[in-house]
């Protein structure tokens, strides 16, 4: 798609070299750039073949004219008088800024004076990128750049999925304000994306992921397996600009918090008519938490809460303790309001003792801290420990949260964590030997609404402690991240610090500038100003460090 015309000529100054990173060009007239475009550069045919070609991507666009300062313009235009034309003719010019990604010699040389600047081709600039490089080449959105006559270059855009989900690089953050239809709904594209890619031959088969989306809010994602209603012949065409196929997920299996008013009823914001659908399809589920499940994880039911002599710590290790692991909820409750009245060890207070009570009883009364029936096939009850465990490759289960208060959800976010992790753990010898320890390999979880679970101060102490360790070594257990928020700066840094890939969608002026990841990067004052479907995007294997891509709208139907 290369124009044979230059589109402007590099202009090395005294004041403003070209170096081995950056150079300035001066435009033709006529030709219309916008910052994140990418431009071909052929040196003069004097410098020779053997210095190849540079293509470089568009930091900022500026014009300039020989007027000396804005108050001699007032002066030549009589004054003041904007509807005469000036007295005095400038020079005008336009010329633009751009960082050099990459060489076809593979020189690091500055580029040299008068070299011509070229439209580019979309080989061209998939190979400037890396991608052409890549091992598992992972759909991430597509470019839309200026071209000849004033007609758009479309690019597809890949990431590479052994930096994204592993093995060499992992995570993946997500940030900007809400309401823009952005984050959420640029992770579940990527999931598609993997979901769909991986089962091409390009992916070997030990090397396919399954995913674990947590519903936070609403039911956004109550209906992935549901066709968009609404879906455009544009929409679908985005999605051949990214060589996917505009479908919803498959393979998905919902649970939903359990509530006793039969098989299709449970605390979710999905109506009542969908939920029965998926019951009866066989694509959802009602988690339970009997006492045996609790035990292990009873100290996460008060992490939001201040214990500074711990004494909260030390109730519940007397419970879990003192507690028979096959005991109903009945006989575990009712011994917790004994001890409140006397206290069985005189290292606990009765008024430490009368507090746990009060807290357990509150944080317990939910509906699905329950034993398992004798329905229990009936009922849809599972735990979600269990099932978290048998996952297959391809497969999404959906865990829905949204109903369940602050702390609550903290607790069954720190259950995932925890069943993923004892999943990944190695197996027992025997398991090795015989190969029957499959586990359910790589785990892409999806957590929006990270601030609430890894707050940046303060919060649930284990459950940022969990984040952490996922962040800092998921990518060796097979457990990988793709988190989303609205501010960076509200999440713990050492969360979002060891994400491979960072996305930044559009925020607030204030946000841009608190943000270090966002300040320091070239395009940082255009944060505040992108349009919904944009984003920022920045994975270890691109060349040019950030990249503005467009994805296209989910296919999947919306809650």
């Amino acid at each position: 798609m290369s124009n044979p015309v230059p589109i402007g000529r590099v202009v090395a100054t005294e004041r403003d070299p070209t170096t081995t990173g950056n150079l300035r060009f001066w435009l033709a007239p006529g030709i219309d750039l916008k910052p994140f475009d990418f431009v071909r550069i052929v040196p003069p045919e004097a410098v020779g073949p053997e210095i190849g070609e540079f293509f470089a991507i568009i930091d900022e666009i500026f014009q300039v004219s020989d007027e000396d300062s804005a108050l001699s313009s007032f002066i030549s235009s009589d004054f003041g008088d904007s509807g005469q034309r000036p007295r005095v003719g400038r020079v005008v010019t336009t010329y633009a800024d751009a960082t050099v990604l990459f060489n076809t010699c593979d020189i690091e040389m500055p580029v040299p004076h008068g070299s011509r600047v070229h439209w580019p081709d979309e080989s061209g600039v998939r190979r400037a990128l890396g991608i052409d490089d890549y091992n598992r080449n992972t759909p991430a959105g597509y470019i839309t750049m200026s071209g000849p006559e004033h007609e758009s270059i479309t690019i597809n855009v890949d990431m590479d999925a052994d930096y994204l989900i592993g093995p060499e690089g992992a995570h993946l953050n997500v940030s900007g304000i809400s309401g823009l239809a952005t984050k959420t709904s640029y992770a579940m594209f990527l999931m598609s994306a993997i979901q769909q890619r991986q089962a091409s031959e390009q992916w070997a088969s030990d090397e396919q992921a399954s995913f674990v989306v947590l519903n936070v809010k609403g039911a956004d994602l109550l209906r992935l397996h549901e066709r968009a209603q609404d879906m455009s012949e544009r929409t679908r065409q985005d999605w051949v600009k990214c060589d996917l196929e505009a479908k919803p997920l498959s393979d998905v299996t919902y649970y939903y918090p359990y509530s006793p008013h039969g098989a299709a009823r449970a605390q979710t914001k999905l109506e009542a008519k969908a939920v029965a659908e998926n019951v009866e399809e066989g694509r959802a589920f009602r988690y339970i938490y009997d006492v045996d499940s609790v035990l292990d994880r009873l100290l996460l039911l008060f992490e939001d809460m201040d214990d500074p002599n711990s004494t909260l710590v030390s109730c519940a290790e007397h419970c879990i303790g003192k507690t028979p692991r096959e005991a109903p909820w009945a006989t575990l409750r009712s011994n917790v309001d004994k001890w409140a009245e006397s206290t069985p060890d005189k290292k606990i207070p009765v008024v430490s003792w009368r507090r746990f009570s009060r807290l357990f009883r509150q944080r317990t009364r939910n509906q699905m801290f329950t034993e398992e029936s004798n329905k229990a096939v009936e009922y849809r009850q599972v735990y979600l420990s269990e099932k978290l465990k048998d996952l297959k490759p391809g497969h999404v289960a959906v865990v829905d949260i949204a109903e369940l208060p602050d702390y609550l959800q903290g607790f069954v976010v720190a259950d995932v964590i925890s069943a993923l992790r004892e999943a990944r753990a190695p197996g027992t010898q025997e398991e090795c030997e015989t190969g029957s320890d499959s586990g359910p390999g790589t785990v892409i979880l999806f957590a929006d609404e990270l601030n609430k679970f890894a707050p940046s101060r303060g919060g649930a102490r284990s459950l940022v402690r969990y984040l952490r360790e996922i962040s800092e070594r998921g990518r060796s257990e097979g457990i990988i991240l793709f988190g989303a928020e609205q501010f960076r700066t509200s999440v713990d840094d050492r969360v979002t610090g060891n994400s491979s890939t960072q996305v930044f969608g559009r925020t607030t002026a204030v946000e841009a500038q608190k943000d270090p990841e966002i300040r320091g990067r070239p395009q940082s004052k255009r944060v505040p100003f992108l349009r919904k479907g944009e984003l920022l995007v920045s994975h270890t294997r691109f060349s040019s460090g950030t990249l503005k891509l467009r994805f296209p709208r989910n296919a999947y139907r919306p809650g």
